[in-house]
């Protein structure tokens, strides 16, 4: 994950520092502090999860050492450029997807839904063309099937709705000015404290 790219355009993301052994993961962790996730960073795995390289909620060195020896195991005969040392995201946040694409009609588009690893079922999402305004953005989360969650049905705490349209609205920025055929943040972590970039993937 690219957390320069994000901090360029102030797009708030967990401690992650890539770790090349499992001694300088364990280390990176008590830095960080616990409860950590470990990620693969592979160019060549798109869903990393598909391949079992996202282990969470690691609580000790003892956890880490083994979740990188797992998922180098696992990642055997992948280019893999190292293990992602991450901070572990707010929990019951929230799992939104926010990214875009350039379209050959259009030019670069805005998208946002539901997100996680479920983000191909639930087909839950708005698009516009950018750039985007903060009433474009108040539109595009109202579209979600999924806006009461985000609002606060049955009692949840509503998102920091100021801080996600903040993100949308730097994701637009990032698509005009970087101008990728493809980028997306997933999962992008909202509750009412704000949100997070999880995880990322750009392709130019």
């Amino acid at each position: 994950m690219d957390t320069r790219l994000l901090a360029k355009y102030g797009i708030k993301c967990p401690k992650t520092e890539l770790a090349r052994s499992s001694e300088e993961a364990k280390l990176l962790a008590s830095r960080i502090g616990y409860p950590v996730a470990l990620k693969a960073d592979s160019p060549e795995v798109l869903h990393k999860t598909d391949l079992g390289g996202v282990l969470l909620n690691l609580r000790d060195a003892s956890e880490v050492e083994s979740a990188y020896s797992l998922i180098v195991r696992r990642f055997s005969g992948k280019k893999l450029r190292g293990v992602l040392v991450q901070q572990m995201a707010g929990k019951g946040a929230v799992e939104l997807i926010l990214g875009g694409k350039r379209d050959s009609q259009f030019g670069q588009m805005i998208m946002l839904g539901m997100g996680g690893i479920y983000v191909e079922v639930f087909r839950d999402f708005s698009l516009r063309v950018c750039p985007i305004t903060e009433s474009d953005a108040e539109e595009m989360l109202r579209e979600l099937r999924a806006y009461p969650i985000l609002a606060g049905a049955r009692g949840k705490k509503p998102v920091d709705m100021k801080a996600l349209v903040g993100a949308m609205l730097a994701v637009s920025r990032l698509l005009e000015k970087e101008g990728p055929k493809e980028f997306d943040i997933n999962p992008l972590m909202a509750d009412e404290s704000g949100c997070v970039a999880v995880d990322m993937r750009l392709l130019k």
